[in-house]
């Protein structure tokens, strides 16, 4: 039976620090960030490939509030949709050419049920979009605006961010992934909706993306979760003279490190948290690494490894 495996892709995969995001930049970042899959599109193993969207996000809902009165409004699940169509076929494209057209890709738009009640609602904490200088944060701010801000008195826009509960196309999903495809979902987390009565309505908020990936790589039944980021790892004291990779862990151990604050939420804290879902829940290893290490992460040889016991 092939490998399932699920990999989620850090948002550095698009934009590099102090860069202007641009296409031909996302392409150029998509090409780097996955050239360590060719050897993994050749095989026989089932990938699902989920994806950031912090920054296109924002900048999507930047344009439409800049063209209201010319055009319509988009509530930010719309948003989050439009993110997925973008770097989906971005992601889609780039693995075309990576393989040369031996191995079918295909985008799937991803709805993520809430729960309506989620506190999350009432204490947005979740970065969007673009740094504002610090006097474009003030007038934002003035305007109502939530924003976290940085050492140097910048401002990014914080939307809600409620706890995934389930993946409404975990099916279909399933069956393209049988089928041999390369399947990409649940990007940026995927669209956010709750149910009433039955029904699915959007709302206005963005799920993380790691804690969404784990849910999906659950209800898939995946042999493996890899978490991809900038880092080479999970490391202890980060940042710090003594900052050391931690290469094998368990649910456990993170979460008494977490616990002691290791993890700050904007880090590495959802991808922690993520790992430690998967493993608990799957029985299965989570691996923590970076782009160019994620070959050898798969066979044991870098990165950080979270296994059961």
């Amino acid at each position: 039976m092939p490998r399932r495996l699920v990999i989620s892709l850090g948002g550095n995969a698009f934009a590099r620090g102090g860069e202007a995001m641009t296409m031909a930049g996302q392409f150029r970042f998509a090409a780097d960030t996955l050239a360590p899959l060719a050897a993994l599109l050749t095989g026989g193993e089932e990938l699902l490939l989920t994806h950031g969207n912090g920054p296109q996000v924002g900048f999507i809902l930047t344009r439409a509030e800049e063209a209201l009165g010319k055009a319509y409004g988009l509530p930010l699940e719309v948003c989050v949709a439009e993110s997925e169509g973008e770097i989906g076929y971005v992601l889609q494209q780039t693995l075309h050419n990576l393989t040369a057209g031996r191995r079918p890709v295909a985008t799937l738009l991803t709805q993520v049920v809430v729960d309506a009640e989620d506190p999350a609602f009432t204490r947005p904490d979740k970065p969007i979009g673009p740094w504002f200088d610090p006097a474009q944060a003030e007038t934002l701010a003035a305007s109502g605006m939530p924003l976290v801000r940085d050492g140097n008195g910048r401002g990014r826009r914080v939307v809600a961010s409620p706890r995934p509960l389930r993946i409404v196309e975990t099916a279909v999903v399933d069956s393209v992934l049988r089928l041999g495809v390369v399947a990409i979902a649940a990007g940026g987390g995927g669209i956010p909706v709750v149910e009433r009565d039955g029904r699915l309505e959007g709302v206005e908020a963005v799920v993380d993306k790691d804690l969404a990936t784990a849910l999906l790589a659950i209800e898939l039944g995946a042999e493996r979760l890899v978490l991809v980021t900038g880092v080479a790892g999970v490391y202890r004291a980060f940042g710090t003279p003594g900052a050391s990779l931690i290469e094998r862990t368990t649910p456990a151990a993170l979460k008494e490190l977490a616990a002691a604050g290791e993890f700050p939420p904007g880090s590495m804290g959802p991808k922690v948290a993520a790992a430690v879902q998967f493993v608990r829940a799957a029985g299965r290893p989570a691996i923590i690494c970076q782009p160019a290490e994620l070959a050898a992460a798969l066979d044991g040889r870098a990165g950080t490894r979270v296994e059961a016991s």
